[in-house]
Formats: C-alpha cells, structure tokens, sequence
C-alpha cells in the first residue's frame, strides 16, 4: 500500500510539472493573440510573447528540479545505517 501511495505521489508531481511547463507559453501566446486581435496589435508581438511563456516553463522547471534535489537530500540525510555499516 506505500508504494501505492508513493506512485500516486509521484504521479501527481509528474502532472503538476506537465502543467507547470505547458500553461505560461499557451497564456503568454493566447494574451499575444487577444492583443492583435482585440487593439490590432502586430503580429511580431507573438515573438516575445513566445519567449516571456519559454522563460516562465524554465523558471517553473528550475523551481521544480530545486524542490526535488532538496526532497532528495532529506530522504538520503533521514535514512538510517545500514546494519552492517562499518566506520
């Protein structure tokens, strides 16, 4: 049953991530796309619009991967000697 509950766990944060990367590009190109539309804005707006989505995927990414590695380096630090550990 804790392993069930770890590959839910891990699920989850699998599905957080996808979502965390996918959603700042398609709101920053669907902003873009309301502004051309909306005050006839140029298209080259799409552009930065494009970059500023990538830049917050990144961001969302490097933020992710900390809080994993420090998850990790908890997990390893809480975990107790092995029985037959010898100094």
């Amino acid at each position: 049953m804790k392993d069930l509950n770890r590959l839910f766990s891990e699920l989850v944060w699998l599905t957080q991530l996808g979502f965390s990367i996918l959603t700042p590009p398609v709101l920053c190109i669907g902003l873009a796309w309301f502004a051309t539309e909306k005050w006839s804005a140029p298209l080259w707006v799409m552009v930065p619009a494009f970059v500023l989505g990538l830049g917050g995927s990144a961001a969302s990414f490097l933020s992710f991967y900390k809080y994993t590695r420090s998850k990790a380096q908890r997990s390893d630090e809480k975990a107790p000697p092995a029985f037959n550990h010898h100094s």
